[in-house]
């Protein structure tokens, strides 16, 4: 993490991941990092990982995080947010928490918790 604190670590991440800047993002993942969501209880892969986040802009016409908040841990940190969406005039703001395991500088694990449900009404219309 070249002298930055976990804490401007896991900023810089989530302005990669907002500003939909994949290869950025890649480079914090080790080649075998996992990402866990518990809505449907699957690991995805770096490559699966990075699909899903360079599609944001194709699914939303607006993504953001608000409210965000860091806590650092011995082996990466927490992040609490608020995912801010819209897509055809509609929107939905989804409290998430992330849990994230940095090793080496690089990320090795993310586990994210946040409910599904308000995204699939959204995409019901």
């Amino acid at each position: 993490m070249s002298g930055e604190s976990v804490v401007e670590y896991a900023e810089r991440f989530f302005r990669f991941v907002e500003a939909g800047d994949i290869e950025a993002v890649s480079a914090l993942y080790h080649d075998d990092v996992t990402v866990w969501h518990n809505y449907d209880d699957v690991d995805q892969s770096k490559d699966e990982n990075l699909t899903t986040l360079g599609s944001i802009a194709d699914r939303y016409d607006k993504f953001g995080y608000a409210q965000p908040r860091h806590t650092a841990l011995e082996d990466g940190f927490l992040r609490q947010h608020v995912i801010e969406v819209e897509r055809n005039g509609r929107s939905a703001s989804i409290p998430a928490i992330l849990r994230v395991y940095v090793e080496d500088g690089r990320i090795r694990r993310i586990e994210e918790y946040f409910d599904r449900s308000q995204l699939n009404a959204l995409f019901a219309t």
